[in-house]
């Protein structure tokens, strides 16, 4: 008896300064971050926090006087079609509210910084009124906050850093698989039908006429890469990441190439021969479940090369490796490429290059952002100088409105056609599971088109040729 009291009173001394640390430690974590948030200075920010009391840092301001589109409420009938309504920006005050739901979220932030808000905000320990003014908020006062920065941040940032894995063959396999191996039905509830899964080229605003829709603008895209590589019917295209083969198809139809794609995932391969016997076109278009790395050099070189934002997936210390297999597997006389990847500014790169963000844990694993510096030098290094740079085009500022739309229609879609496809997909997943993966893409979406709206990512098509490549001089008057 004795001893089951000596016991009682250790088990309930160890509950309790389990319980008075975690209070401190909390204490402490919420007076540092509330502390450095007092360093905004454009723009306000209200955190209501988990005790009921409401801290104001900053005012209130109106952002530059551009013009922002934004989308009219959708046809009941679901179109794609989308109307959009101009505002000027200078009526809209920068400004967003968080509700801290639980003490852990201070931790969280405390110790990892801004993964440890996304990881918070995906379990519900926070929410936000406005996730797009809160992180174009902290954009604009980066250089205020030091990056939300804290000394045991940086530490654990420094620790998590040295567990990212390489992109060996078998980890981009298995990467990739992460992301695109998950259920089709979700891409399709928020992709336009043509199911292109990057970044579009919109109209000029002020064009006039009907309204264009986000498959319209994904076409203009498409047509940029067939018109800019000088794609025609004798051409065999080589394509690296299919994705669901809006280009291939697109390539095949306009022109009557020959294409040959490679894709690392099963499902998508699958999808997409599916789409391309439907369409007639399983002669013209061959679908490869092939790492980059393990194509054979053909006897004929391919003509023409395509690769679309697919280079995030090749990873930094493969970008050379990748450049040196397009110049492998590209013919030497004429051969046209083109590119197009997401960027990160070379005043950031380095920074970013050491660290490890939301998406490179949650979302694109292994998956890394170059700067257009880097992409260029490669190229040039690996093909000797061969490839020769004939344009580099930033189309990043057009991300921004389709990650809005993508986001509308996942949130819009996600009870009524995602979540029941993630639980067949996945039926050891709880609804708590399937909340928490609504908040993490909710949070992606939302991440990405704060920075583009802020010029903090870019996105650039680059167009190479070899010597002899005279298609790219075609309309130049000789």
């Amino acid at each position: 008896m004795e001893l089951s009291k000596v016991l009682s009173g250790i088990f309930w001394l160890i509950a309790h300064v389990r319980c008075f640390t975690l209070t401190l430690g909390v204490t402490v974590a919420r007076s540092v971050i509330l502390s450095r948030l007092s360093a905004i200075k454009e723009g306000m920010l209200v955190v209501s926090d988990e005790r009921g009391q409401r801290h104001v840092f900053g005012e209130p301001i109106n952002l530059d006087d551009r013009t922002l589109e934004e989308p009219r409420k959708p046809k009941a009938n679901g179109s794609a079609l989308v109307k959009w309504r101009r505002r000027e920006i200078t009526s809209i005050p920068l400004r967003a509210e968080l509700e801290v739901k639980s003490g852990t979220f201070w931790l969280r932030l405390f110790f990892f910084a801004d993964m440890g808000f996304a990881e918070s905000y995906m379990l519900g320990e926070v929410e936000c009124s406005d996730l797009t003014a809160f992180f174009r908020l902290f954009i604009l006062n980066r250089n205020h906050l030091g990056n939300g920065v804290t000394f045991f941040s940086m530490i654990f940032g420094k620790v998590s850093s040295l567990t990212r894995s390489t992109n060996t063959p078998s980890n981009s396999l298995l990467n990739a698989s992460r992301h695109y191996d998950l259920s089709n039905d979700m891409f399709a509830a928020f992709l336009s039908r043509d199911m292109t899964y990057s970044c579009p080229i919109w109209a000029p605003v002020g064009r006039g006429g009907r309204a264009e829709s986000l498959e319209e603008a994904q076409m203009t895209k498409l047509h940029r890469f067939i018109d800019g590589a000088k794609i025609k019917s004798t051409d065999h295209v080589l394509e690296i990441g299919t994705g669901w083969g809006s280009f291939a198809i697109e390539a095949v139809r306009k022109t009557g190439c020959r294409v040959t794609t490679l894709t690392l995932s099963k499902k998508q391969k699958s999808w997409v021969e599916k789409r391309i016997a439907a369409e007639g076109l399983s002669e013209r278009i061959k679908v490869r479940l092939m790492d980059y790395r393990e194509l054979p050099i053909p006897e004929e070189p391919y003509d023409k090369i395509v690769s679309i934002e697919m280079i995030e997936a090749v990873g930094k210390e493969f970008l050379g490796t990748y450049f040196s297999r397009i110049n492998e597997l590209l013919k030497r006389n004429g051969g046209i490429a083109m590119f197009q990847c997401i960027t990160m500014p070379e005043s950031r790169y380095e920074a970013y290059a050491k660290s490890e963000e939301f998406i490179n844990r949650y979302i694109f694993p292994g998956g890394h952002l170059p700067s257009i510096t880097l992409l260029l030098n490669h190229i040039t290094t690996e093909s000797h100088g061969t490839l020769i740079v004939e344009k580099v085009e930033n189309i990043g500022g057009h991300y921004a409105r389709t990650l809005r739309l993508w986001r509308e229609r996942f949130l819009a879609k996600f009870d009524r056609k995602i979540r029941p496809a993630l639980m067949r997909q996945r039926p050891d997943w709880t609804e708590e599971n399937a909340d928490v993966f609504r908040r993490m893409w909710e949070y992606y979406f939302t991440y990405c088109e704060a920075g583009f709206l802020t010029k903090t990512l870019g996105d650039v098509i680059i167009t190479v040729g070899r010597e002899g490549a005279t298609e790219l001089m075609e309309g130049i008057p000789l």
